[in-house]
């Protein structure tokens, strides 16, 4: 070979080098996330009358005020259970008729009916790190507003007794910052909720912008025009459906040499992500009338068992080839192997008009996951830790802030 050739090789092999390294950097590929994540935020509440007022307690003799609570931007209300209602001495809202009120909303396996607190102020404290039962751990309450009361009984009540859910009346307008280091040891996700521009805020270098979309129309209350719950828009990454103009940039998902995009719900109270039925379909998976995947082999598929609103129900999944995250930046989320149940979450309006969300993006793809086999009680196994060091979302500025490990 003659030095010019060899010279040409050699700028050649080093232009595919740093042709390689841009393409690297362009973007954050993630793969081996499992089905389900092994935690999700979590919360403190307190509860007071008004702004200034004493905190609500117990009655009992190891008097207990703070409440731990799941924080899911995927809820567009506050949810209590009968048990925290009771313990609280929490109102019941009834009409000037004495009648009580009832309000009746849609999730993950279907619809479900709550009754409805009196209006209601929260402070929120960060998890777990914090006293609960320290009012000056907490921060400026905020409301009023009435909640949503659980019944008790049910399968939800089984699996999670005392549930309660900090929805996004108490997350819009603040910052969600979560730690999931803890979690490589076997401990607790540390989350807190604070105010814009704080100083504790984490520095992240990728930023999702999600849209706010309302889903109020979905629900129902009873009798009509009695005061409902306060419901807050909830977070979608993608364009609001409901806004055809809107400019949001979707998630895509290829699969098979096929590609879909799609706004999917932002839902920190979802263990699993999900894709609808139609999507799926479009990117060649078949889907069976009873929910099954039949051209899936089964050890290319899995089964969960999701639970929300409705309670809960059995769900198929596989692992799709490529779903790629919006960014700010030029570098991309990217996620190889992506396991996504295949289900629907359809709700109808009071017109009888339907909607079927595109699909959810879960904690599973932001902090470690886990493959979970069984029912009831679960085999875990194959755990792995997540991708990312923090998780900050804004609900101010309306972005989910990542810092890549």
């Amino acid at each position: 070979m003659s030095p010019r050739k060899t010279h040409k090789s050699f700028l050649i092999a080093c232009a595919a080098i740093v042709l390689l390294a841009a393409i690297l950097r362009a973007a954050d590929s993630i793969e081996g996330v499992q089905p389900a994540s092994i935690d999700q935020p979590r919360i403190y509440l307190n509860l007071r009358r008004a702004v200034s007022g004493p905190v609500l307690h117990t009655a009992d003799k190891e008097s207990a005020s703070g409440v731990e609570a799941f924080l899911d931007t995927g809820a567009s209300g506050i949810m209590l259970s009968a048990d925290t209602v009771k313990k609280l001495g929490v109102k019941v809202e009834k009409t000037s008729a004495g009648q009580e009120i009832k309000f009746e909303d849609t999730g993950v396996a279907g619809s479900d009916r709550f009754g409805v607190t009196e209006p209601l102020f929260a402070a929120t404290a960060r998890y777990p790190n914090a006293n609960p039962e320290n009012p000056d751990d907490y921060g400026k309450p905020a409301g009023p507003f009435r909640a949503q009361i659980r019944a008790a009984g049910g399968l939800l009540e089984l699996i999670s007794p005392g549930m309660d859910v900090a929805g996004m009346p108490v997350i819009i307008g603040q910052v969600v910052a979560m730690d999931p280091t803890p979690l490589a040891k076997f401990d607790k996700m540390r989350t807190a909720l604070l105010p814009p521009g704080d100083s504790r805020i984490p520095k992240v270098s990728r930023h999702v912008p999600p849209s706010l979309v309302d889903f109020s129309r979905f629900t129902r209350i009873q009798p009509a025009g009695a005061p409902g719950p306060q419901l807050i828009a909830n977070p979608l990454i993608g364009p609001d459906p409901f806004k055809p103009a809107d400019t949001h940039k979707p998630i895509t998902i290829t699969h098979q040499g096929k590609t879909v995009s799609g706004s999917f719900l932002l839902d920190t109270g979802a263990a699993a992500s999900m894709i609808s039925k139609d999507l799926a379909q479009k990117l060649g998976v078949r889907v069976a009338a009873d929910g099954t995947l039949p051209d899936i082999p089964r050890g290319k598929q899995f089964e969960l068992a999701i639970g929300g609103l409705g309670g809960a129900k059995q769900a198929h999944g596989l692992f799709f080839d490529r779903l790629e995250l919006p960014t700010r930046e030029k570098e991309r989320v990217i996620y190889t192997k992506i396991p996504l149940l295949v289900s629907d979450i359809t709700v109808v309006d009071q017109e009888g008009k339907t909607f079927t969300l595109d699909g959810v993006f879960g904690m599973n793809n932001l902090v470690a996951s886990a493959e979970i086999t069984g029912g009831l009680l679960p085999d875990v196994g194959k755990i792995v830790d997540g991708p990312f060091r923090w998780i900050v979302i804004d609900l101010k500025q309306n972005e989910l802030g990542l810092e890549p490990r």
